[in-house]
């Protein structure tokens, strides 16, 4: 696999939420809806490692209580169909690793069952049933008769019931899914059958939950969290299936909204931490700590001075040394510093010093500059042939970062610190320093850059359409609202019209401050 291919593979999983449909054209309509199907939201499977080629991911985020933004991606199987869903969203969730899940789509309910649903409603579940499951058998007189082995599987989604038909959720439903293997027109005999004999309170018919409540159960030992079954009626399972086109997107355009709200009510803050210690990355931290950065620091604080390499008698006086500059390859790149070339130039150019420290067992050999260590971390060549190199070079940084050494107060008032720093702001100090020296001014002390805020360029997200039932039956009011929505302070629940009302929030990055 090439770098790209490995980088969107991260990027993937890198996102905590999964929304996954049925079939690529909900999965196109969903991220419509919600203002990401665009090229510039989009990845396609073969441009992800590992990941089947048929496959589009739509790229987002939630904006949450807290004001954090909660990415996610939303996708589909390859097939329609419960077998193909269970094998694509098994792959999927095997190679991709999300922390959340949701399976998204529309489906059938029962015209003249309760509770009373109307096309374009929600339903929200996590529990079902696949009413096709058990066995035929040849009975005397009877022919051949299905023997059902009806089997309920359901997940602990949080407090869905209670959000689905909370009294400001008109349009909300809560109830079990039943599954089955083809697209039925006779939904109400079902419905009518299941109902009286095993389950009342099943109010939506599919063909995917089943599938996806039972693989949850199964990736919950992964740590996969399942938000459970969010789906938008388009049918009532009838001879009117498909009569009017405009359905099926506008179920689906209520049910983006309705899952946006499900999510970051569930969520309203990210309060985990991704645990990269198995990472390659991670693995090269102990070694490289213990064996250069502990044994250059320990013993600069116990006296010993460092010595230039090429003169042993030329001493760097204990007090001149402010810290240790571990500096990561440019751009984070693995194989930046795998030429020696590269920090010799370096070297060359700004007069740095080559120097070692330690006694004739355990002596260390680094740089010097304006009352700085320095070494090139070279250790993270070995990252090079790592599935996305540079993530693992971030790894290395984040993970080293939590050594003794690197942290505040990790040695005494006149003892150095230790920094994990970039490329690009060693060279720029030191081209700082190399000017002062050539004018006769004191050189400047290493300090990290100040912080950067970088807007985040999206899309214009479009204006949505929310289409809601009317007291007058056959009159459809169209009620259009923006998309865009501001952070909120308070949760607060809103009914579907409403939701429109509220304005999506952007964030910038930020980059954090340490100094010597």
């Amino acid at each position: 696999m090439d770098e790209d291919t490995n980088s969107n593979l991260r990027k993937l999983r890198s996102r905590p939420l999964c929304i996954i449909c049925g079939t690529a054209p909900e999965a196109r309509e969903i991220a419509k809806a919600l203002g990401i199907d665009g090229p510039a939201h989009r990845l396609q499977g073969h441009e992800i490692g590992e990941v089947m080629q048929g496959h589009t991911f739509y790229l987002g985020s939630f904006t949450l209580e807290s004001g954090e933004r909660l990415n996610y991606y939303i996708t589909s199987s390859l097939r329609m169909g419960i077998q193909s869903f269970a094998v694509h969203a098994a792959l999927l969730f095997n190679i991709l690793r999300p922390r959340f899940v949701v399976h998204s789509g529309v489906c059938a309910a029962d015209e003249n069952g309760k509770p009373k649903m109307a096309l374009r409603d929600v339903v929200f579940g996590d529990a079902a049933l696949n009413y096709e499951e058990g066995k035929f058998e040849k009975v005397p007189l009877l022919g051949v008769v299905f023997r059902p082995n009806y089997h309920r599987v359901s997940v602990n989604a949080g407090d869905m019931k209670a959000f689905a038909e909370a009294a400001n959720h008109p349009n909300y439903h809560y109830g079990d899914y039943l599954s089955g293997s083809a697209v039925r027109g006779d939904a109400a005999s079902i419905f009518t059958k299941i109902r009286e004999t095993v389950n009342r309170n099943a109010i939506a018919l599919d063909m995917e939950a089943s599938a996806f409540i039972q693989l949850c159960d199964h990736f919950s030992s992964s740590g996969l969290t399942s938000l459970g079954v969010v789906k938008g009626i388009s049918d009532f399972g009838n001879e009117k299936k498909g009569h009017d086109a405009n359905v099926y997107p506008e179920a689906l355009a209520n049910t983006a909204l309705a899952i946006e709200e499900w999510v970051t009510y569930q969520i309203p803050a990210i309060t985990w931490t991704v645990d990269e210690s198995g990472e390659p990355g991670a693995r090269l931290v102990s070694g490289y700590y213990e064996n250069f950065v502990r044994r250059v620091l320990d013993n600069h604080n116990q006296g010993i001075e460092a010595s230039l390499q090429s003169d042993a008698e030329t001493k760097i006086p204990y007090d001149k040394v402010k810290g240790l500059l571990c500096v990561l390859p440019k751009g984070r790149s693995a194989s930046f510093l795998t030429e020696l070339g590269t920090t010799q130039t370096a070297v060359a150019t700004y007069k740095i010093q080559e120097v070692a420290i330690g006694g004739r067992i355990g002596t260390r050999y680094l740089c010097y500059k304006a009352g700085y260590f320095i070494d090139w971390c070279r250790c993270v060549n070995a990252l090079t042939s790592c599935e996305d190199s540079t993530y693992q070079v971030g790894v290395f940084e984040r993970m080293l970062s939590k050594e003794g050494y690197f942290t505040t107060g990790a040695a005494s008032a006149t003892g150095p610190l230790a920094l994990v720093v970039e490329w690009e702001e060693v060279i720029e100090w030191l081209e700082a320093v190399v000017k002062a020296e050539e004018n006769g001014e004191p050189t400047p002390g290493f300090k990290r850059r100040a912080p950067v805020t970088r807007a985040v360029t999206e899309p214009t997200t479009p204006t949505a359409t929310r289409v809601t039932r009317s007291p007058k039956e056959g009159d459809t009011r169209v009620t259009t609202r923006s998309a865009t929505r501001s952070v909120p302070q308070v949760r607060k629940k809103v009914s579907l019209p409403q939701f429109w009302s509220l304005v999506r929030g952007k964030s910038a990055d930020r980059t954090g401050v340490l100094s010597v």
